[in-house]
């Protein structure tokens, strides 16, 4: 029986310090446990912040579809023509106008749907003698024609500037 008390009390005191030791192992994996659930809250934080400021700085940049009609007027020796009356050949390569009627681009694509509805015009704008121009899409309605009283020269105007134009994203066919 003393045998058994002894090794029983040197059991003890080896074993005891490793119980202990338990405890403190287990307290500081709870502990990194709930560091690396906070960090990765933060981080889920930061990125449901990044996507909604890039949700909306998409939603207050210039998009193709928010382009709206320019409300001016024919100039003298031009008429205003619907759309459905000009015809794809002339749109092509046709000078484009913002609503001050300065030149700030061209129509280099136009985009129709399977029904041959022409839905987009690609705007080129930007560079210096054809070399890093942008193209750009937008919705063929945000556009107002115009033809000379000849019936020759057609203008295409569009109410955003040149700038807003560049800072769009590029089209991308």
């Amino acid at each position: 029986m003393k045998r058994f008390l002894t090794t029983t009390a040197i059991a003890m005191t080896i074993a005891l310090p490793a119980y202990a030791a338990q405890d403190q192992v287990k307290d500081q994996i709870e502990d990194a446990a709930n560091d690396a659930a906070t960090a990765v809250d933060s981080a889920a934080d930061k990125v449901g912040e990044t996507v909604s400021e890039t949700t909306e700085k998409m939603k207050t940049e210039t998009d193709r579809s928010m382009v709206q009609t320019p409300a001016i007027t024919a100039e003298e020796g031009y008429v205003s023509v619907e759309p459905a009356s000009v015809t794809v050949e002339e749109l092509k390569d046709a000078r484009v106008y913002d609503g001050n009627d300065e030149w700030i681009g061209e129509i280099s694509k136009i985009v129709a749907d399977p029904s041959g509805e022409i839905t987009t015009l690609v705007v080129d704008v930007g560079g210096f003698l054809g070399i890093g121009e942008k193209p750009v899409g937008l919705n063929y309605d945000s556009f107002k024609l115009f033809r000379s009283d000849q019936g020759e020269d057609l203008k295409v105007h569009i109410s955003t500037t040149q700038e807003e134009l560049e800072n769009m994203p590029e089209y991308e066919s």
